[in-house]
Parts: structure tokens; C-alpha cells; sequence
């Protein structure tokens, strides 16, 4: 009798280390399948949260390799050749291309002969005699993706509304200009000066409030811009107010020409 209930305590004892042992085992499963479905769902909200912040796709890592430069009979032959140095100061190879006139067939030639995909337009000395055509044209050039930089005129604003609709209108006021943090995050002009100083040239800035609804103003003063950019289709047109019309005063406006042309 004794040996037989000895032998049922044992079997009874083997039986519960058993089940405690099967209990635990799912205990670690299941603490393992929960981890794993945790981690899960922060991967996945990580990658939602980055498909959120993520900025436009702007080239940061280089500077352009080539770029158009309008050089015509209405260019100012002064600025023309000191955006022309300014925009290679630190950029040594980059190739300039002469863009010299807008009558329609050497236009389009110019236009889509190259693998070009920058257009810098100096201010102007007075209005360029611009066909339907060409401006068919250069709006075609921007919308395929492409990027052209006005340089401080306000004869470019009137030409920028008769070529794309817009409807800009002048303004002035006295710098300096405070970088808009919001709008100029994910471009290049982020890591900009967070300040741009009155230069000593001229300045032609228009009423934020007249800027397109695609646009965003870079850098500003009590209303008055003196950069933007807009999205145009693909493309992409950038406003600088500034005439670069002195070598003396300009502060980091050139910085502001270099990102202009990155976009």
C-alpha cells in the first residue's frame, strides 16, 4: 500500500511539473508574438512618419554642371557678367551656356538642343521682345521639369505674368529679410542665412500676398518678399529681388543664387 501511493504522489508530482512547464513555455511564446507585433507597428508608423516628413527631392550633395545665362540685347550688361562670376564663385566647373536671344526658332533651338535644365535670366535694361511662340516655349521648359531663375527687375514680374499667368505685384521694403523657416525646409535654401542685410544695390520685392498659391516666399520683411519660388507642372521658377548691380554690400546673396539655381 505504501509503495503504491508513493508511486501515485510521484506520478502526480510529474504530472504538475509538466503542465508548469507547458504554461511557461506559452507564456514565452506569447510574450515573443506580442514583441514582434510591437515592433511591427512601430517599423510601420516609423515609416509612415517618414513618408510624411520626408522633404521634396532637391540635390543637395552637388551643384549643378551646367546652366543657361540670358544675355540679349535687353540684358543689363553689367549684371549679366557679374551674376556670371557669382554664379561660379566656388563652383569652378560649372559650364555656362549664352542663351542671346528670344526670337522663336533660335529660342527653341537653344532650348532643347542641350541637356540643360537651368535658365538664369538677369535683370533687365529694358522689355525683351518675347513671341508667342517663345513664350510657349519657355513655358513647355519649365513645365518638362526644368528651372528658371529671374534676377531682380521689376520688368520680369510683368513678363513672368504675361508668360505664366501670375499676377505679381511690386513692393518695397527696407531689410533686412528673415528667412521663412516653414517654407524653406526640404529645399536648398534651408541652409541659407537665417538673415539676408539690405545690399547696397537695388531691391525690386513683391507683395506676399500676390505670390502664386503654389509659391512660397524664402525670405521676407513685413510683407515684402524678395525671394520665391513657385512650382510650375514639373518645373520650377525662383524670384530673386535683388539686382546684384554692385560687387560691394552683397552679404550672403550669393548663397541665395547659388540655391536658387539648385532647385
Amino acid at each position: 500500500m505504501i509503495g503504491s501511493k508513493s508511486s501515485e504522489w510521484q506520478g502526480y508530482a510529474k504530472r504538475v511539473f509538466l503542465v508548469s512547464l507547458a504554461a511557461v513555455a506559452i507564456i514565452c511564446i506569447g510574450v515573443v508574438v506580442a514583441e514582434r507585433k510591437s515592433s511591427n507597428q512601430n517599423d510601420a508608423l516609423g515609416g509612415a512618419y517618414y513618408a510624411v516628413t520626408k522633404p521634396p527631392a532637391f540635390n543637395f550633395n552637388r551643384f549643378i554642371e551646367n546652366t543657361w545665362i540670358y544675355d540679349g540685347r535687353s540684358a543689363s550688361r553689367d549684371e549679366e557678367g557679374f551674376i556670371e562670376k557669382l554664379a561660379r564663385r566656388h563652383h569652378y566647373k560649372l559650364q555656362i551656356h549664352h542663351l542671346n536671344t528670344f526670337k522663336d526658332n533660335e529660342f527653341r533651338a537653344s532650348l532643347f538642343s542641350q541637356d540643360i535644365h537651368c535658365i538664369i535670366f538677369p535683370p533687365l535694361s529694358h522689355f525683351p521682345g518675347i513671341g508667342e511662340l517663345a513664350k510657349k516655349d519657355l513655358r513647355g521648359y519649365v513645365s518638362a521639369g526644368n528651372n528658371v531663375v529671374f534676377i531682380g527687375s521689376y520688368e520680369w514680374l510683368s513678363v513672368m505674368n504675361d508668360i505664366f499667368g501670375f499676377q505679381l505685384m511690386s513692393d518695397y521694403k527696407d531689410g533686412p529679410y528673415y528667412r521663412n523657416d516653414r517654407n524653406v525646409r526640404g529645399t536648398p535654401f534651408q541652409w541659407s542665412m537665417s538673415r539676408l542685410e539690405q545690399p547696397d544695390g537695388s531691391i525690386y520685392s513683391v507683395k506676399i500676398d500676390s505670390i502664386p498659391m503654389e509659391g512660397a516666399c524664402m525670405f521676407d520683411t513685413m510683407g515684402a518678399c524678395v525671394v520665391f519660388f513657385t512650382k510650375y507642372n514639373l518645373g520650377t521658377i525662383v524670384y530673386i529681388a535683388f539686382d546684384y548691380d554692385t560687387p560691394y554690400g552683397i552679404g550672403h546673396w550669393d548663397q541665395i543664387l547659388h540655391a536658387a539655381m539648385m532647385m
